[in-house]
């Protein structure tokens, strides 16, 4: 079911128009993570226009997520598996989550060595650029309409502004 995508640009983010639903199980982890049903790419933020990544290039399990100036980065780089709604890291290897497995608005994302428990598991809706957490239901955001270099990234109930929105 994977469609077409554009790689994020630094200048403008750029939605494409077909849903994308989350299917599978969690099983088989790691290889899954890998599969051919994997997109790889850069996250942009419609807001800021910055890209997703983990701040610092840390290789830590709870290491927050946060937006930069889209620079490519491995930090930045991201692998969608549309099987298991996995999304990892290339530099750290590890998944995004809720970290603490929280349903708090303004929960901080992270991330965590794979498991694939639900606060690892995301919905990537490319009809309107909303990425949801399976956990909380919640949607993934820039917290406080930030448009700076390090804001944190975590979530929050959806309402579709543009800090939720995000290009991949």
């Amino acid at each position: 079911m994977p469609t077409t995508h554009r790689r994020v640009r630094p200048a403008s983010v750029v939605l494409v128009t077909a849903a994308v639903f989350l299917t599978g199980t969690t099983s088989g982890v790691s290889s899954a993570v890998a599969s051919s049903s994997v997109r790889s790419t850069l996250i942009g933020n419609l807001h800021s226009g910055k890209c997703l990544e983990i701040l610092g290039y840390s290789t830590a399990d709870w290491a927050q997520a946060g937006q930069w100036t889209c620079h490519g980065g491995n930090n930045q780089q991201w692998n969608y598996s549309y099987t298991t709604g996995l999304i990892q890291n290339v530099h750290s290897g590890k998944c995004l989550e809720i970290l603490g497995w929280s349903t708090a608005e303004g929960a901080v994302a992270g991330q965590w060595t794979c498991h694939g428990g639900n606060n690892q598991r995301w919905y990537m809706n490319t009809s309107n650029g909303l990425i949801g957490n399976l956990h909380s239901g919640k949607c993934l955001e820039v917290l406080g309409w930030s448009t700076a270099d390090w804001a944190r990234v975590g979530q929050w109930t959806c309402h579709g502004g543009n800090n939720q929105r995000w290009g991949w």
